[in-house]
């Protein structure tokens, strides 16, 4: 099977002009959610920077910008470096994703918005599922989850799931077990879509609430749920190489 092309966030909105901090921001963010830059990794300021063909000081705001997120750590005389997730760490994320999503489904039901971008999500994860690649299904599983805030038509709630995409990323590329993903959840899935489709508030917010307490729950301890089917990553779901190669080192945090 042949490697899957390098993950990135989706599109959250169109954008007319970007700021050079945002285009850089944006390029690392993707770095860190395809795995291309790992937790852990130092970021090389002079080498970034060339990689990038941008400044220092634009590329030291942006990194300013992603350590203000929670992506990135910094410590006087350590530099930069790309945030290792703990244990700590998993029910404040999965809290914060709930309260972005069960947002969005309020936002969505209440105002009849639109919900073709949901359902082409979810096609797009039962595609994966069948294809049995963990970094496949894993991007198909969060893009399905950023589609319903993506349908909200909400900015504010569209750049919060952007990090909290990216700190969901963290956690599993951070896990010593590895890289996998459940994917036997489907029904789930299509239940919180059928409730959204019905305009079944309760119903759709419960399912938000379950799949949340649910992720969170098997990243503490995998064997609360000894019946879950994962699918972890092996050699051939590594990423094609890209540029961010030139950046991996021996350097870690």
């Amino acid at each position: 099977m042949p490697s899957p092309a390098t993950s990135e966030l989706p599109v959250l909105r169109k954008v007319i002009r970007s700021s050079t901090i945002d285009l850089i921001a944006d390029q690392i963010r993707n770095a860190i959610y395809s795995g291309s830059l790992a937790p852990g990794q130092s970021i090389n300021e002079v080498r970034t920077a060339e990689l990038l063909v941008v400044s220092r000081p634009s590329l030291r705001e942006a990194l300013q910008r992603l350590v203000s997120e929670g992506v990135m750590t910094h410590a006087p005389g350590r530099g930069v470096w790309v945030k290792r997730m703990t244990s700590d760490d998993i029910d404040d994320v999965y809290a914060v994703r709930e309260a972005i999503e069960a947002q969005a489904v309020k936002i969505v039901i209440r105002s009849g918005k639109p919900i073709a971008r949901i359902h082409q999500a979810l096609a797009t994860l039962e595609l994966a599922i069948e294809e049995n690649t963990a970094r496949a299904i894993g991007d198909a599983d969060l893009d399905f989850h950023h589609s319903i805030v993506a349908c909200s038509g909400s900015v504010r709630l569209s750049d919060l799931m952007k990090v909290s995409m990216v700190h969901t990323r963290l956690l599993s590329l951070s896990d010593p077990r590895g890289y996998e993903v459940r994917c036997d959840l489907i029904e789930t899935h299509r239940e919180l879509n059928e409730s959204i489709a019905a305009g079944n508030e309760p119903r759709a917010l419960a399912v938000v609430g379950r799949v949340m307490a649910g992720a969170a729950a098997r990243l503490h301890n995998p064997l609360t749920e000894p019946e879950a089917v994962i699918v972890r990553a092996d050699d051939q779901d590594k990423l094609v190489d890209d540029q961010w190669s030139q950046l991996r080192d021996t350097m870690r945090a």
